[in-house]
């Protein structure tokens, strides 16, 4: 059994970079770094490693219509759009199980950069050999997706020990181990899932698209105003989005509150400016909204846990 690329999966510009017989890299082609590492490991499963650091929204693969997806985010955030026009998110640290019913329509990163798994399992497609094997085990795909619900709503879970400790192995031996690895770990973690219930994850959180673009929209007016005092409640009345509503969506968007990821990225970039240029420390502090520098310094040190002036030394 070798791995075949399929084009439909893919956007245009996609192109296979490295291919043996058991594995495939993709370059996805998009804007950035988007690269796929895929795994044909039984018919019908598939196990994909993806690699991004793109702002750009790109269509879902395909399927056909009797799908598991389980899908796991180690770095990054991952946002995806249905065709009802709702948006949801996968944190970093957590793991979703959804059915073809629940698969989004399109995919993007609100953080940029991406590092995460894909198990798919396309049941029609599974061979009467592996359908054996898994009764032997046993492991009943049905009773996953009804246990869980993933038809109805999908299920959404922080990744306990066990599994955890399954995904971080699946990392660590990409490029390193060979297909029979993957092949056990892949069952290993089946097994896995296939004893948790739904009282074990949470319910996917669904936000309308336009209130997720009012809460982008805010963002990047945030991110390109440093130097002024931020109202949010302003913005929000201004973007038409009510205010406690955006702090929840940002968070999901973001993995933080606004005002503590506006804080970390000014001094990610008063990080860069400390290193690399040479601003005075006070001009820096204006430049970034801040009155004074002692002020400037305080927050510089809640971040990075360093005074600037001591930051630079390291120049």
């Amino acid at each position: 059994m070798s791995s075949t690329f399929n084009k439909d999966w893919y956007s245009d510009k996609a192109k296979i970079i490295k291919q043996d017989e058991n594995f495939m890299i993709i370059d996805y082609g998009c804007q950035g770094k988007g690269i796929v590492t895929s795994y044909t490991l039984f018919d019908g499963i598939q196990l994909s490693f993806l690699d991004f650091d793109t702002d750009i929204s790109m269509p879902s693969q395909k399927f056909n219509p009797n799908i598991i997806s389980i899908t796991h985010c180690r770095s990054g955030r991952y946002e995806c759009e249905y065709a009802n026009h709702t948006v949801s998110y996968l944190p970093e640290g957590y793991f979703s199980v959804t059915g073809t019913q629940h698969l989004p329509v399109s995919f993007s990163f609100p953080l940029k950069k991406y590092y995460g798994l894909s198990l798919v399992i396309d049941k029609q497609s599974l061979s009467e050999e592996i359908k054996k094997m898994m009764e032997t085990i046993p492991l009943n795909l049905d009773k996953i997706g009804s246990t869980l619900g993933i038809e109805n709503n999908g299920y959404l879970s922080s990744t306990p020990p066990k599994l955890h400790h399954l995904f971080s192995e699946l990392y660590e031996a990409l490029n390193i181990e060979q297909l029979g690895y993957f092949k056990i770990k892949a069952i290993e973690l089946l097994y896995h899932i296939d004893q948790l219930t739904k009282n074990h994850g949470c319910d996917f959180k669904y936000y309308d698209k336009r209130q997720i673009q009012a809460t982008k929209e805010i963002q990047t007016y945030m991110i390109t105003h440093l130097d002024e005092r931020v109202s949010l409640e302003q913005l929000a009345f201004r973007n038409q989005i009510n205010l406690s509503l955006f702090h929840k969506i940002f968070l999901q968007i973001y993995g933080d509150t606004p005002y503590s990821y506006l804080k970390k990225y000014k001094m990610n970039i008063a990080a860069h400016w400390l290193l690399n240029e040479n601003m005075k420390i006070g001009d820096i502090a204006v430049s970034l909204g801040y009155n004074n520098a002692s002020k400037f310094a305080i927050a510089f040190q809640s971040v990075y846990g360093i005074l600037p002036k001591d930051y630079r030394k390291q120049k």
